[in-house]
């Protein structure tokens, strides 16, 4: 039995030996994490550098190892960790710094960035991807592979939106060392003139200075030293579309065709943009291997054909492309896209487009697919919390920006509108309907000279463009400048002489300089021109309105709405004028016949609550608001005056619900806040009504009405406190 112990005692005592052999282990763990690297199991071999790292903490080149493992399975927050340590441990690993930097760049810390390329540049003063690195920190641009994968992205999400790729005009200096960049890229070029990276770099720089023929010069040069390499000539092919030179455009996106089935879709691309569908059916129908591509070619013939009004043809396409593969991202979001067409579909749209947000939740155009049909299923909250995640996942998402910030603006958060609007122009740079929002958020937001200088701005590039001349006299009238208004609305009817907009800012602009016998002229004329133009009839009614002949706009308004039951601003204007009359029974038919002719009955049935409120009949106006909000639970007036009316007679809990709704729809109103805090005070809260009445006051400071509830619960907090 002592014979047989000693061999097996051997053998344990030798593999203890090695389990105490720190260096063995970890050079066992790094050679098994190498073979697994070479197999592309990247999650496989993290493991095994994480075990080596156990064994030797310090091993710079396990970190280093174990970076490239992260950085290839696509966790770049913990590539980032281990190629800083790696940099850390050994200072001589300039591709651990400069990875380093990298990430950090991309993740805007430009200042870390910059430091890291220079602790390479310290041990090696020539290094081309240092100085690059230090000019992109410096100047706060991303690579340009970087860009362009953002901006194709951007298109892929909503190509309609994005003309001629102008996203990538979006690249901004957000440090604005511009002088102290170039020295950078250009002492990178002139080490290494033959460095694709370095030309390209600096090119971006030019671009992003909108010094286009520097930027064209240094991108030729790039395809020169490069022997045609593909990200070269799409670089140039992107840069002619942004400059609006399309036919130059042309040879490139040829040139990636020529090399690669990607190339291929590019031009095909290309050619839909400019509306070439047949050279761009063409291209795709030559698209056969491998399956994947084929497959991407079919959803462009889809979406082809839907552009050539061939719907029925691109769902049977759409039908057959999620049928062979149901968890297929791209066929999913086509078939959403074009379901989206027909309202009687939205369902299956919704359906297809959460499948497809669900199978790949890092795909922008996904989330934004899910944000358009969330749109046209009315449902506002489930469209921002898509568009916002959108833009988390691609800042370049002008289209999406866009979005967030109308639903915003419609919702009354003018901050938040701003934001968005802001983030639509930065990345959709020469976009009309991205100035024209931020525009006229700026006006929502009484920042009516910001908003004149926005508009100024793009004019000066575009002074025919009507909708941005319009949205300058709302800013003038907002501004209290009638003269420049009138200046701006004419010129937009010159261009465009019946614009419904331009003609009513001419009338608004007409009567806010009291000429009312210049509206009335003016009016007039149209109508001598049109004299069946029903909108020319409705804005004469309003010039009647101002000039105080109530006789002859209810004749002119009684009368539209007899021939043109449709035409629900009338409808409202009548009802005005009963209320101003204080024919409040007159008012309450015109405003209940508003409500069943409306697709969204929820504000002209509110302003019947209200009515019936303002004529004593408590019961009605309290039946009225709970109908609305049983239609429409998100309806934030009908809320907030329900909650009003609930928390007097006592019914404090549904008072506080209502109340909380309210002050969630109508953001950036003072009333909500005071209606909850009036309910909390009823409720013996004073801490919490205290803080809803201050809010109310921060909106409207001036109140004497939200001062005296502030009051109120001060009082009532001191006489609890002293029980």
């Amino acid at each position: 039995m002592t014979h047989r112990l000693i061999p097996l005692l051997v053998i344990l005592l030798a593999a203890a030996g090695c389990r105490a052999d720190p260096h063995t282990r970890a050079e066992r763990a790094i050679a098994s994490g190498d073979a697994f690297m070479t197999q592309q199991k990247y999650r496989e071999a993290t493991i095994e550098y994480r075990n080596a790292l156990q064994a030797q903490p310090q091993r710079a080149d396990a970190h280093y190892k174990l970076a490239q493992a992260y950085r290839q399975s696509g966790d770049l927050t913990k590539a980032y960790t281990e190629y800083a340590q790696a940099g850390d441990l050994d200072p001589s690993n300039l591709d651990a710094q400069l990875q380093a930097g990298t990430l950090l760049l991309h993740a805007g810390q430009f200042d870390d960035a910059r430091r890291r390329a220079e602790r390479a540049l310290e041990k090696d003063p020539k290094n081309v991807k240092a100085l690059i690195l230090v000019g992109n920190a410096n100047a706060g641009l991303h690579e340009t592979g970087r860009a362009l994968k953002q901006v194709e992205q951007a298109i892929a999400i909503d190509p309609a939106y994005a003309p001629a790729y102008a996203a990538l005009g979006g690249i901004h200096l957000a440090r604005g060392a511009k002088d102290i960049a170039r020295a950078s890229f250009e002492k990178a070029v002139a080490l290494d003139p033959q460095s694709l990276d370095a030309r390209l770099a600096l090119a971006n720089l030019h671009w992003a200075l909108k010094d286009s023929a520097a930027a064209e010069r240094e991108l030729k040069k790039a395809l020169e030293v490069s022997g045609g390499n593909p990200l070269a000539h799409r670089a140039l092919a992107l840069f002619y579309l942004t400059d609006r030179r399309p036919a130059e455009a042309e040879p490139h996106f040829k040139a990636l065709a020529a090399g690669s089935v990607d190339g291929q879709l590019a031009l095909a691309d290309y050619y839909s943009g400019l509306r070439r569908f047949d050279e761009a059916l063409s291209v795709l129908q030559g698209v056969s291997t491998p399956e994947a591509a084929r497959r991407q070619a079919r959803i462009r013939i889809a979406a082809v054909q839907q552009m050539k009004g061939e719907q029925a043809q691109a769902l049977a396409t759409a039908d057959a492309l999620v049928e062979s593969a149901p968890q297929d991202v791209d066929a999913r979001l086509l078939r959403a896209r074009l379901l989206l067409a027909d309202p009687k579909r939205l369902d299956a749209a919704w359906s297809d487009a959460q499948t497809a947000a669900k199978a790949d939740p890092s795909s922008p155009a996904a989330q934004y697919t899910v944000g358009l049909v969330a749109l046209a299923r009315n449902d506002p909250g489930a469209a921002e919390a898509a568009f916002d995640r959108t833009v988390a996942l691609n800042p370049r998402a002008g289209a999406a920006s866009l979005q967030l910030a109308k639903l915003r603006l419609a919702r009354g958060d003018t901050s938040a509108a701003l934001t968005a609007a802001e983030g639509a122009v930065k990345a959709e740079g020469s976009d009309a309907e991205a100035a024209l929002v931020l525009a006229r958020t700026l006006r929502a937001r009484g920042e009516y000279d910001r908003a004149r200088r926005e508009l100024t701005s793009r004019l000066a590039g575009a002074p025919d463009a009507v909708r941005l001349r319009v949205e300058l006299g709302w800013a003038e009238v907002g501004a209290g400048r009638p003269a420049d208004a009138r200046a701006a609305f004419e010129r937009a009817l010159a261009v465009a002489p019946t614009d419904a907009e331009a003609r009513t800012g001419a009338i608004t602009a007409d009567l806010a300089a009291r000429d009312v016998a210049g509206a009335r002229a003016r009016v007039g004329r149209w109508l001598r021109e049109s004299p069946n133009d029903v909108s020319a009839q409705i804005l004469a009614a309003r010039v009647d309105l101002a000039a105080r002949d109530t006789a002859a706009a209810e004749r002119r308004l009684a009368a539209i709405v007899r021939d043109h039951p449709d035409r629900l601003d009338a409808y409202e204007l009548l009802g005005t004028l009963y209320v101003r009359q204080g024919n409040h029974a007159a008012a309450l038919e015109k405003y209940r016949a508003l409500a069943a002719r409306s697709s969204d009955p929820s504000v002209p049935a509110t302003i019947v609550g209200i009515l019936l409120e303002g004529t004593g009949d408590r019961t009605g106006a309290r039946t009225q608001y709970e109908s609305v909000l049983a239609k429409n639970p998100r309806a934030g007036v009908a809320a907030n005056n329900l909650a009003w009316m609930l928390a007097e007679e006592g019914r404090l809990e549904d008072a506080q619900r209502w109340a909380r709704i309210a002050v969630e729809r109508l953001r950036n109103r003072p009333e909500p806040h005071d209606t909850l805090g009036w309910v909390y005070l009823k409720n013996n809260q004073p801490l919490d009504a205290i803080a809803e009445f201050t809010k109310a006051l921060d909106f409207a400071p001036q109140s004497k009405t939200y001062r005296e509830h502030l009051e109120m619960a001060k009082s009532r907090l001191a006489a609890n406190n002293g029980r």
